[in-house]
């Protein structure tokens, strides 16, 4: 093996340019590492989830076609704007975002009448899902509204909430929604109109009793007569940015 005998001047001034060029690389600003993309899910696509996985917002699952076994689908994907993404994917603002345009979203891709007040059906239950917090940091600001396949009994959903397997796609297709019923003590209803009550959503929280005029104007006027009962959000639902009350029409 050859061996380069160098000189300790040789090797100092080979070292120097070296040295120099190091601080010169330390006092220069450092350059960001270029923000990757992450594409929001296509319209359309199918997923086989389970409701504990549809339930987190960032779930991305794997896509299958629409006419096998599924029980998600992305009905649409929304860009935040800047001032709501300002405050990062688990924000209230973000939240009363989506609030306000999920679920008409939804019924909309369902073909469904009067998307902006149907409540959900059981094929269009509204889940949404964003990127991770640091794909959000890195500028990737949308949401994708998913519409989900549940059980008939809106009382599953309360106690033992999961989601069932269906074929095919539910777009322009809202003889594929049905109803949900729902069973309480004033009665068994049907799951009709949905209203988040955006406009008061900067007030603190209002109660059953702040929100009562509202919802009986709204629920009467949707459901079309005085049969119904309705629901609001908790205080804990209030405060998170989930604002909406949902009507339920009674049988005449």
């Amino acid at each position: 093996m050859l061996v380069r005998r160098t000189s300790h001047l040789a090797l100092a001034a080979a070292i120097m340019p070296a040295v120099v060029g190091a601080a010169l690389l330390a006092a220069a600003p450092a350059i960001a590492a270029p923000a990757v993309e992450i594409p929001a899910p296509e319209v359309g696509t199918c997923s086989n989830a389970t409701y504990a996985q549809a339930a987190r917002s960032t779930y991305m699952a794997a896509a299958v076609d629409c006419t096998q076994p599924h029980t998600l689908e992305v009905a649409a994907t929304l860009t935040v704007p800047a001032d709501v993404a300002a405050g990062g994917p688990n924000s209230r603002e973000l939240h009363l975002w989506i609030d306000a345009r999920c679920q008409v979203a939804i019924n909309e891709y369902a073909g469904i009448d009067d998307p902006k007040t149907a409540g959900p059906g059981r094929r269009t239950w509204m889940f949404w899902h964003t990127p991770t917090g640091k794909e959000w940091k890195a500028g990737n600001h949308w949401v994708a509204c998913s519409a989900g396949s549940v059980p008939k009994s809106y009382n599953t959903m309360r106690t033992k909430p999961k989601l069932v397997a269906v074929r095919n796609s539910i777009a322009d297709a809202p003889r594929r929604n049905r109803p949900m019923t729902f069973t309480t003590d004033y009665g068994t209803g049907t799951l009709v109109s949905r209203k988040p009550m955006t406009a008061m959503a900067s007030r603190p929280y209002p109660g059953s009793s702040g929100l009562t005029k509202k919802a009986w104007k709204f629920c009467e006027k949707t459901i079309g007569s005085n049969k119904y009962f309705w629901y609001g959000p908790s205080e804990a639902e209030w405060l998170a940015g989930w604002t909406a009350i949902t009507c339920f029409g009674t049988k005449k």
